[in-house]
C-alpha cells in the first residue's frame, strides 16, 4: 500500500510539473497604460544638427546644365563615394571631415559642424547666387540610419528618409514587439560627439511622448530585450510538442508501480 500511495504521489508530481512548464503566463501587452483622453503640447522636437563623419546630399540645380558642371566634376575628383547624378547636377555623399568641414566647388571649405541642414543650405544659398543668379540647392542627411535588435519581429537596419522618426515608428517599421518583449526597458545606444549614451525607455508609460529620447538620432541602436517568460515558454512548448508521448508513459510506470505492491 505504501508502495502504491509513493507511486500516485509521483505521478500527480510529474503531471503537476509538466502541466506548470506547458502554462506560460503572457507578459502585458498593452502600451500606454496611463494615457488618457487629453491635449499635449510636442515640445521635444529634435534640433538635429550636422556633426562629423555626417554624410550629406547636396543637389545643385540651375536653368543650364553647364553652369553646375564644375560641381559635378568636383564631386568626382573628391572621391568620397559613389555619385548620383541627373542632368542638372547633383552632388550626394558628402562627408563632413573631422573637423566638420565639407568642400564646394567655387564655394570652397564650408563649415558646417553644429548647423541644421536648414541653416547649411540657405547659407550655400546666399554664397552660391554669387555665381550663379537662378541656381538653386538641396541638402539632406544620408546617414540618417537606426538600427532594432532584440524582441521585434523584422530586426534590421533602416534608412529614413526624412529627418525625423519616432522611436514608435521605428517599432512600427520593424514589424511591432514579438510577444515575449520586454515593454517597460527598451534601451536606445546613441553615439554623437564622441559621447556614447544608454537609455531606458518605458512604453507603458505616457512620460514616453516627453522623453528627449522620443524622437530618434542618426545611427541610434534600439534593442529590446526579451522577458524571462520566454525561456520557460520555451521549455513549455517542448513538454508540448511530447506530451503525446511523456503522458503514456508516465501511466505506464504509475501502473507498473501500482503492480508490484
Amino acid at each position: 500500500m505504501k508502495q502504491k500511495q509513493t507511486s500516485l504521489l509521483f505521478a500527480a508530481f510529474v503531471l503537476l510539473v509538466m502541466s506548470s512548464c506547458g502554462s506560460v503566463k503572457y507578459p502585458e501587452m498593452l502600451m500606454f497604460e496611463t494615457v488618457q483622453t487629453e491635449l499635449a503640447v510636442i515640445d521635444t522636437l529634435p534640433l538635429l544638427t550636422i556633426q562629423s563623419d555626417d554624410i550629406l546630399s547636396i543637389t545643385v540645380t540651375d536653368e543650364k546644365p553647364e553652369n553646375v558642371l564644375a560641381f559635378q566634376i568636383g564631386r568626382e575628383a573628391q572621391g568620397q563615394g559613389a555619385a548620383g547624378e541627373n542632368a542638372l547636377g547633383v552632388l550626394d555623399g558628402y562627408r563632413v571631415n573631422e573637423q566638420g568641414k565639407i568642400y564646394l566647388p567655387y564655394l570652397g571649405e564650408i563649415d558646417a559642424l553644429g548647423k541644421t541642414v536648414t541653416e547649411l543650405r540657405e547659407e550655400l544659398q546666399e554664397d552660391l547666387l554669387r555665381f550663379f543668379p537662378k541656381a538653386t540647392i538641396q541638402i539632406r542627411f544620408m546617414n540618417f540610419r537606426v538600427t532594432l535588435l532584440g524582441e521585434v519581429n523584422r530586426p534590421n537596419a533602416y534608412i529614413i528618409p526624412n529627418e525625423r522618426l519616432t522611436v514608435l515608428e521605428a517599432l512600427g517599421m520593424a514589424g511591432d514587439f514579438t510577444p515575449y518583449a520586454k515593454r517597460n526597458e527598451v534601451l536606445i545606444i546613441r553615439e554623437r560627439n564622441e559621447v556614447r549614451e544608454f537609455i531606458r525607455l518605458n512604453t507603458q508609460d505616457k512620460a514616453l511622448f516627453t522623453s528627449p529620447y522620443f524622437y530618434l538620432q542618426p545611427n541610434d541602436i534600439v534593442y529590446v530585450a526579451p522577458l524571462k517568460a520566454k525561456k520557460y515558454a520555451t521549455q513549455g512548448d517542448f513538454i508540448s510538442r511530447y506530451s503525446g508521448i511523456l503522458f503514456p508513459l508516465v501511466t505506464l510506470v504509475t501502473f507498473f508501480l501500482g503492480t508490484r505492491t
